[in-house]
C-alpha cells in the first residue's frame, strides 16, 4: 500500500463526524408524542432518584439483586453495590434508546413510534417497582 492511500484512509477514519438526531417537523408538536415524552423524563427521574437516595451501601457490602421462590423456601441472590446502581443506567438508557428511535421511525410509522412510547413507560414502571422492592429488601 503506498503512502497516500494510508493517508486517504486514515483522514477518512478521522472525518467521521457524529451527528445529532434530525427530529421530524411534526415530532414535537404531536401532543401524544409529547405526553409520553413528559411521563418517560418523569419516571426516570422518580426512577433514578429511588435508586441514589433510597439506597445506602453502608447498610450492608453485599446486597440483594434477585429474589426467587423455591419450592422448599425463598432465596435471595446477593451480589455488589454496583449491580443496583445499574438499574439506574439502564432506566437512563432506555429512556434515551427509546426517544431517539421512535424520532427516527415517527416519520415512517406514527403509531410504531407511538407503541415505542408507551411501551418505554410501562418498562421504567417495572424497574422502578423492581428496583424499589430490591432496595427495601436490604
Amino acid at each position: 500500500m503506498s503512502i497516500a492511500k494510508i493517508n486517504s484512509v486514515q483522514t477518512r477514519l478521522f472525518s467521521v463526524k457524529l451527528q445529532a438526531v434530525e427530529l421530524p417537523k411534526k415530532y414535537l408538536q404531536d401532543r401524544g408524542v409529547l405526553i409520553l415524552l413528559t411521563v418517560i423524563a418523569g419516571l426516570v427521574v422518580i426512577g433514578v432518584s429511588v435508586v441514589l437516595l433510597r439506597f445506602d451501601v453502608s447498610r450492608n457490602p453485599t446486597t440483594v439483586v434477585a429474589y426467587r421462590p423455591n419450592v422448599a423456601g425463598t432465596q435471595y441472590i446477593s451480589g455488589r453495590p454496583l449491580d443496583i446502581y445499574s438499574l439506574a443506567v439502564f432506566m437512563v438508557l432506555v429512556a434515551a434508546a427509546s426517544v431517539v428511535l421512535s424520532a427516527r421511525v415517527y416519520e415512517y410509522k406514527r403509531p410504531a413510534a407511538m407503541f415505542l412510547l408507551t411501551s418505554t413507560v410501562f418498562l421504567l414502571i417495572l424497574a422502578t417497582i423492581v428496583s424499589n422492592s430490591l432496595i427495601s429488601i436490604q
